[in-house]
């Protein structure tokens, strides 16, 4: 466990502010994931893939997106196989 907390206001709509701190140190820009764990709140940044691949972001993205399209293309092969 960690030394550091916060304590946050939440509104009235149920939104609640992340400290700078938290977010410039964990890189959140823009989406989080929120785990309910039972007997705690886990947030989890989302990346997007540019930023995952780095300084080729755009062609990581692309060769990702020819990935998916092969696998799909693939699992729709095996379909009518079995059919």
């Amino acid at each position: 466990m960690t030394d550091t907390y916060y304590v946050m206001r939440v509104t009235k709509k149920g939104q609640v502010t992340l400290p700078v701190a938290l977010r410039r140190k964990y890189k959140i820009e823009d989406k989080v994931i929120i785990f309910d764990e039972g007997n705690r709140i886990v947030v989890v940044p989302i990346y997007g893939l540019e930023k995952l691949f780095g300084i080729d972001g755009e062609i990581g993205v692309e060769i990702a997106k020819e990935l998916l399209r092969d696998k799909k293309r693939e699992i729709e092969l095996e379909e009518e196989v079995r059919a």
